[in-house]
């Protein structure tokens, strides 16, 4: 018999790995990476990450790595869940690590130039941008899949997305992000209008539908 204590057991190092994303109307749905300012792959954009310290709880690890990766503050994120963890040999060149990978909504944000103090760097999940190291591009596949399969049953999830007031114009926008498909409007407006959750409001909006008039405003009951 193994005496277990006698033993040396490699013990796989413990990672956090958050997708910031935000959706807008006008600019979709945009993911937030940071250039890496150590090895490995130093200079390359990444998704925030850290090692989680000892005593420290997995959504403490996914709030530090935002806001020392990427200047995001806790208070900036509406929403943050766990997506599922990611692990395999190869996955960083340094040592074995396992990633839980954590999804973190943020209200919109207006695109800039990184900085010091806020160097996210916000993109289109679908655009041409080189691939991002470690697994990185497959933990974004699945917060987008989190998302898109979980959206509107997961009420909390979609008022991340949408916000407190929202149009069904903006509501159809977040569904073709999400998909790639434009839904039909009339399914559009059945959907929103026999949802229980929501609540028809007379909230002034400057968005206009194709025949010029404004499109439903709705917030969220209770």
């Amino acid at each position: 018999m193994t005496d277990a204590t006698s033993a040396a057991r490699d013990q796989p190092l413990i990672a956090i790995d958050v997708v910031p994303v935000t959706f807008a109307t006008s600019d979709g749905l945009r993911v937030a990476t940071a250039r890496r300012q150590f090895a490995p792959f130093a200079g390359q954009e990444a998704l925030p990450g850290v090692l989680l310290d000892g005593a420290e709880l997995l959504a403490d690890g996914a709030r530090r790595a935002l806001r020392t990766k990427t200047g995001i503050d806790a208070a900036a994120v509406r929403h943050l869940a766990q997506v599922g963890a990611f692990d395999g040999p190869s996955r960083d060149p340094r040592d074995t690590a396992i990633s839980i990978a954590f999804l973190a909504v943020l209200a919109p944000v207006v695109a800039a130039p990184p900085t010091a103090a806020a160097p996210a760097v916000w993109r289109r999940p679908d655009g041409d941008d080189p691939r991002l190291p470690f697994d990185h591009d497959a933990i974004i596949r699945a917060a987008l899949d989190h998302v898109r399969t979980r959206i509107w049953r997961d009420l909390p999830l979609t008022r991340a997305l949408l916000g407190d007031v929202f149009t069904t114009t903006d509501a159809a926008a977040l569904h073709t992000a999400l998909t790639g498909v434009q839904p039909d409007p009339g399914n559009t407006n059945r959907a929103l209008r026999t949802n229980p959750a929501l609540v028809r409001t007379e909230a002034p909006t400057t968005a206009a539908g194709r025949g010029g008039r404004p499109p439903a405003t709705w917030t969220w009951a209770g």
